[in-house]
């Protein structure tokens, strides 16, 4: 983290559900087929927003679901991301759907920020393919962080 930045507060939904041989899979998705990395849903939270709420929100902007539980909140962390020059404090969530999800989706992004009318190509990603994600993201999927994923 850089003291002289501004900080951000970000959102991450880790959502999971088990594939049919009943192992666990973490939802990835892309939005540019040019770029190779899965991201992890999520995004700012607005001002005066709670964090729950703003997940919830995100996702539901991001991917188009509204069905999901959070298991439990798994974190937070903080890091410098360059990108936008800024501190990010990220609150990570871990997150089941209510009803079983497809293997493959698009949604077209909604809402006010950037992401409005961005195509989201949603894949679950087992634990094979962990090296795909996003460095961003990429470090929390452990066994300490995120054993369902492991089991």
């Amino acid at each position: 983290m850089k003291s002289d930045k501004r900080k951000v507060v970000k959102v991450a939904g880790f959502i999971i559900q088990p594939n049919e041989n009943s192992e666990i899979e973490i939802l990835g998705f892309l939005m540019n087929v040019s770029v190779a990395m899965y991201r992890i849903v999520g995004g700012n939270v607005d001002p005066g927003e709670e964090i729950e709420e703003a997940l919830f929100r995100e996702i539901e902007e991001e991917s188009g679901l509204k069905n999901l539980r959070i298991i439990r909140k798994l974190g937070i962390q903080r890091y410098y991301k360059a990108y936008i020059d800024a501190n990010v404090e990220r609150h990570d969530f871990l997150l089941i759907p209510t009803d079983r999800l497809p293997d493959q989706w698009e949604h077209i992004g909604s809402g006010d920020g950037g992401d409005n009318g961005i195509v989201f190509k949603y894949k679950w990603l087992s634990r094979h393919e962990h090296h795909l994600v996003d460095p961003e993201f990429k470090g929390v999927l452990n066994k300490d962080y995120i054993p369902e994923l492991f089991s």
